[in-house]
């Protein structure tokens, strides 16, 4: 009798205990009724957006920071080559063939266009906040160097007169004047209206990929625009 009334009350206990169990898997209750907001939104994974943040960042402040690393920025390169004719006479005041020798001098060089970044000041970088919209003001570019090419300079063999003969001797003042005749007429020939029209195009371009990723950084919905003072 005492092990049908243990059985029985076995069946009742473990009835009631699915019972409580059934009913706490209905009636869940959160562990913390607490909310919070600490003000960020989570997007994704990489991005991170405040709400109502309050920071205002100083795109001129920002930009003019990075002078140190551009200073001078080189927007175009241009190769060109001049030549010059050397002449020994064997009498100076006679210009005939046969009493004189020839010998044909050239230079190759490049030529640097570029454009001053480090003289950049706030009033070269306008925001429009309400377009949305940093506009940098530069000054157009210019020649800054010439570089000569010494394996590119080129002496031709001396051409001799019926009566002129052996090399042309030159003195070190005489090469010096070659020197500085030669790049005279480098400069020359880079400094035209086309290759000026080149390296503003250029710079335009150039430019504004400078600085656009550190505007489109400080606020993806800003657009950049550069022009001439």
């Amino acid at each position: 009798m005492k092990k049908v009334l243990l059985n029985i009350s076995c069946v009742i206990l473990f009835v009631a205990i699915l019972g409580v169990l059934f009913w706490g898997w209905n009636n869940k209750v959160p562990v913390f009724h607490e909310t919070y907001d600490d003000g960020v939104e989570q997007i994704d994974l990489n991005t991170i957006y405040l709400e109502d943040s309050g920071v205002e960042v100083n795109f001129s402040e920002v930009l003019l920071g990075k002078q140190e690393e551009t200073r001078k920025l080189i927007v175009s390169t241009q190769e060109a080559t001049v030549s010059t004719e050397l002449s020994d006479r064997l009498i100076e005041k006679l210009d005939f063939d046969f009493l004189k020798k020839t010998q044909k001098v050239s230079y190759t060089g490049k030529g640097y266009f570029i454009v001053d970044l480090d003289d950049l000041t706030e009033e070269d970088i306008v925001e429009d906040k309400e377009k949305k919209m940093v506009t940098i003001r530069i000054k157009h570019a210019y020649l800054q160097a010439i570089e000569i090419d010494p394996d590119k300079i080129m002496i031709d063999e001396v051409k001799e007169g019926l009566l002129a003969r052996g090399d042309i001797e030159l003195t070190v003042k005489d090469y010096n004047v070659i020197e500085k005749e030669l790049r005279s007429r480098l400069e020359t020939e880079f400094n035209t209206v086309e290759n000026g029209q080149e390296a503003d195009d250029a710079a335009l371009k150039m430019v504004r990929e400078v600085y656009e990723p550190v505007i489109k950084a400080i606020d993806p919905g800003y657009d950049v625009a550069v022009e001439f003072e």
